[in-house]
């Protein structure tokens, strides 16, 4: 991965790309389309009509993972960070998944050993687990945050309650990367391919890019988007 960078709002986004290949995943989740010219990361949030200082948090987020997410929003970024959620759940499962299917896949017909066929039942069932949450957010949460965005911004009526709360995704929201970090550990430590090296090393390269972005994902849900909503059904709960 790329190194710590220093990133501010007047940082030219084209600089950030250069040093961070892995920012373009964020572009793209964020339907910011390329080229990128000379602006900086203030005017590209502007003209996409992105948050500034959320937009500044992804990018540090994609640069350092552990970066220290300390602000609190207040409404108006839910549009965006669905955004990025609902564009980034389509990218691994339309690309990211069957990739890593496809790998594993040839890795059995090549070997067909117990070890590989375990492999392969092991991601078929976090695959299951993955689809379910994927499903639950989509059908669920994300509707139910859009609902109370549109009530704070006067889009809806502020009348009424729903049954359900953020509480419920809080208790809900279940880690699916510590399969893929099981996953990555048997690869590494008992899988025997005589030939499969290259294989091995591809999966294993897929799996990596696939742990980066989801442990960003997971906490722009865990750090950003569950302290925004507990916020916004404080502040409906106060008005009614």
């Amino acid at each position: 991965m790329a190194g710590k960078q220093n990133i501010t709002a007047g940082t030219r986004l084209s600089e950030a790309v250069s040093e961070n290949p892995f920012l373009l995943l964020l572009l793209e989740h964020l339907e910011i389309g390329l080229p990128l010219q000379e602006k900086t990361l203030e005017q590209v949030a502007s003209e996409y009509g992105i948050g500034g200082e959320l937009f500044l948090t992804f990018v540090n987020l994609y640069c350092d993972p552990e970066h220290s997410v300390d602000l609190l929003f207040t409404g108006v970024e839910v549009p965006a960070i669905i955004k990025y959620l609902r564009n980034s759940h389509r990218f691994y499962s339309e690309e990211v998944y069957p990739g890593i299917t496809e790998v594993i896949s040839r890795m059995n017909r090549d070997g067909e050993t117990g070890e590989i066929m375990m492999i392969e039942q092991f991601f078929t069932e976090y695959l299951k687990e993955v689809r379910n949450h994927f499903d639950y957010e989509e059908q669920t949460v994300f509707p139910y945050i859009i609902h109370l965005h549109d009530r704070i911004t006067g889009s809806e009526r502020a009348q009424g309650s729903s049954d359900y709360s953020v509480a419920e995704y809080r208790d809900h929201h279940d880690d699916i990367e510590e399969k893929l970090d099981d996953l990555r550990n048997l690869l590494i430590e008992y899988l025997p391919l005589r030939e499969g090296q290259p294989v091995r090393r591809r999966l294993l390269f897929k799996l990596h890019e696939l742990e980066h972005d989801l442990k960003i994902h997971s906490r722009i849900e865990e750090q950003i988007l569950i302290p925004l909503v507990d916020c916004m059904e404080a502040k409906l709960k106060e008005s009614q």
